[in-house]
């Protein structure tokens, strides 16, 4: 009996402590994200009260299949919005990672511009514990995929996505020639800090909380979600941790990106990004030693930022302090390929999630877009020599951010195959507004770059091979 009612008093003091944890947080969320927590995550911008009519555009949901890590063929589906009525290939908006909302004035904007919009049919908490491994690979099955539909304008085909999908956003501007533009907010560019490190203190920091005052909800209700990351890759795996990391790629990026960012962020710490603008200390409302910034002290490159990994010539930073933490105006950007905008609002706070709660509006995304619309692939693509690298590292198999399966099903994503013809199709789109000539020159030259005499040789008897597919 005394055990009996010993089990009763332990569940009921967790069904209290689960209560009053998702009370908190969910007071904690709604003040920051205004009701709209999910939409918040993903970053599409605001609700607004201006919804479309249903027919003012019309959906299709297709499959994806694509070849998991353990190399079993999954499917999973994709959404198209398209505008009603309209007719001819459409520029595309891609939101990876997580669903569109509806709701939002950005989409409602999408819609209008005439522009399609695709994002995954339907997003699962557990996606995010496979972020960079069979998410990654789906994501990049589906732009492969919609990039081969008719009624899709292959060369105007934008990525953008926040958080989680600023990562995704990240990595397949980083491994994909073939992207017009990208938008990534708050994306996680170093997941060995994120996940690995800086997660496990920030938790840290909950268990040592009062049990009504959890400082770090937000954070607390998502860090588990990304635990299966850490689990399967070891500590010590450096190659693995840098290759699915962006910072790996940050001077692989071929195609204009604008990246946003605010210094308060607790969920995705600043200062992988850049050093620059992250503040020495909080604001008090976390443990005095509690400062989100990435040490010196992690091996390979996996201390660097973003900025330290991009190319200094073709990256560009910018950082606004605004009246009131309200952000107004039009996004700024330059002509290099990166553009990094920091918005200041302050300090991390035990009170923010990827902002601080007082920080309020959101930049005008649309004349970068439509900016970039209006130049096509044909005048944004750039020849990169890392990106042309991994393009080739790729196609013999050997990449650790998209392992090859061979034997499984060459007609599936995630196959050497279509792997193989995915690199080929993204050379000769470049090669559609540029000389064949121009292209084997950038690509000798990148490979001449390499140290390894053995591999230098391997890569170009790789290129002798593509290159006899394109010319």
């Amino acid at each position: 009996m005394k055990i009996i009612k010993k089990i009763g008093w332990i569940m009921l003091c967790l069904a209290i402590f689960i209560g009053v944890f998702g009370i908190s947080a969910y007071s904690k969320a709604k003040n920051i994200f205004g009701g709209e927590f999910f939409a918040a995550f993903a970053l599409q911008g605001a609700s607004t009260k201006e919804t479309l009519s249903k027919n003012e555009y019309n959906k299709r949901i297709i499959d994806v299949k694509y070849i998991k890590a353990d190399s079993t063929i999954d499917t999973r589906q994709v959404i198209i919005y398209k505008p009603s009525g309209a007719t001819g290939d459409l520029p595309l908006i891609y939101i990876p990672h997580y669903s569109a909302e509806e709701n939002t004035a950005d989409f409602v904007s999408y819609i209008r511009h005439g522009w399609a919009v695709a994002a995954p049919y339907q997003f699962k908490n557990d996606f995010n514990g496979v972020l960079e491994t069979d998410d990654l690979v789906f994501n990049n099955a589906t732009l492969y995929t919609l990039r081969h539909m008719d009624s899709i304008d292959k060369k105007r085909i934008s990525i953008i996505g926040g958080s989680a999908g600023g990562y995704t956003a990240l990595m397949l501007n980083g491994l994909q020639m073939g992207t017009v533009a990208s938008i990534a907010s708050a994306p996680i560019a170093n997941v060995y800090f994120n996940f690995h490190e800086y997660f496990p203190m920030a938790d840290e920091v909950n268990r040592n909380s009062g049990l009504f005052d959890f400082k770090m909800p937000i954070q607390g209700m998502i860090s588990k979600a990304f635990q299966p990351i850490n689990d399967k890759i070891k500590k010590d795996d450096v190659r693995t941790w840098e290759a699915i990391s962006p910072v790996s790629m940050a001077n692989a990026i071929s195609n204009p990106l604008v990246m946003v960012h605010n210094t308060s962020d607790i969920l995705v710490p600043v200062d992988q990004i850049t050093h620059k603008y992250t503040y020495a200390k909080n604001d008090g409302t976390l443990p005095k030693e509690f400062v989100p910034k990435l040490p010196s002290t992690y091996p390979g490159i996996l201390s660097s930022t973003f900025e330290e990994m991009a190319n200094p010539d073709e990256l560009t930073i910018k950082h606004s302090k605004f009246n009131n933490n309200h952000i107004e105006g039009v996004m700024p950007y330059a002509n290099t390929l990166i553009t990094i905008n920091i918005n200041d609002d302050g300090p991390a706070t035990a009170k923010g999630s990827h902002s601080a709660p007082n920080l309020t509006g959101s930049y005008d995304i649309f004349p970068y877009l439509e900016d970039m619309m209006k130049r096509t692939l044909d005048n944004t693509e750039k020849l990169v020599p890392q990106k042309l690298l991994l393009l080739l590292e790729r196609y013999q198999g050997e990449s650790l951010a998209l392992p090859a399966h061979e034997g499984v099903d060459d007609t599936v994503y995630g196959s050497l195959a279509i792997y193989q013809r995915e690199i080929v199709d993204e050379l000769k789109m470049w090669m559609d507004s540029h000389t064949k000539e121009e292209m084997d020159s950038a690509m000798k030259s990148a490979v001449s770059k390499i140290s390894d005499s053995n591999k230098q040789q391997k890569y170009n008897k790789t290129w002798q091979v593509i290159f006899g597919q394109i010319k």
